[in-house]
């Protein structure tokens, strides 16, 4: 990305979550939270907001994002504003404005979305043949080495959904689909987290939630899918 795009890009994450630059990150937490409850679209919310607090979190959160984060914003407030605004009037009085609106809607189905869900596909419809295997002797140690390196495998593709989601913006007018896909992902690498944790003690508990967080996963899916039939461009 050059220097003129990653301008464009830098969103400010603090005013996002109204809090100082200087906070700390309990005070950054606290406010995530209840955005998240506030803005969160099973009570109503806004699917764009609750989509922008996510990634404003996950953003400031990690103590490496953060500086990296910090670097570019204080960039962008050094560099003269009449810049982006003249680029930003010229797109949009410009007739191939609603071209480029639908080439970006395109771009990031093609090149974001269907990789990433193909990915997560590879993750989730393989479980149940897997669990199918180990449950003939969960105690048998190459049948636990198998579904292990199924969880491990799977763990490095759902890190690579994440990596290239975050990395990706997702247009507005579509913020729904790309909201689902996030918590598509997000409920594959929980699901992955807590069969992890049954492998290292064989406690049934984990087996069963991980197995549901993965139909969360696939309902959620099946969801995107119907819901991109459903967008033109």
């Amino acid at each position: 990305m050059d220097i003129y795009k990653l301008i464009m890009n830098t969103k400010d994450y603090y005013k996002e979550l109204g809090v100082p630059r200087n906070a700390l990150k309990s005070e950054i937490k606290s406010a995530y939270r209840l955005l998240a409850k506030r803005y969160h679209p099973d009570t109503g919310g806004s699917n764009e907001k609750f989509l922008a607090i996510q990634l404003a979190w996950e953003t400031l959160s990690d103590p490496q994002k953060k500086i990296i984060y910090d670097k570019n914003l204080l960039f962008q407030e050094n560099t003269e504003s009449q810049r982006y605004e003249d680029w930003s009037l010229e797109i949009k009085n410009n007739s191939n404005y609603s071209t480029n609106k639908d080439n970006d809607i395109k771009n990031w189905i093609i090149n974001t979305y269907q990789p990433l869900n193909r990915l997560i596909t590879q993750v989730i419809k393989p479980l149940n043949e897997e669990i199918k295997k180990l449950s003939a002797d969960p105690y048998d140690d190459e049948l636990m080495e198998n579904f292990c390196k199924y969880i491990s495998e799977s763990q490095k593709k759902i890190n690579k959904v994440s990596e290239v989601y975050k990395s990706r913006i997702v247009p507005s007018s579509i913020s729904s689909l790309g909201l689902d896909l996030y918590h598509c992902y997000s409920q594959v690498e929980d699901a992955l987290d807590q069969l992890d944790r049954y492998t290292q003690g064989y406690v049934d508990n984990y087996l069963f939630d991980g197995k549901e967080m993965m139909k969360e996963a696939k309902r959620i899916q099946t969801k995107m899918a119907i819901n991109k039939k459903n967008i033109s461009f």
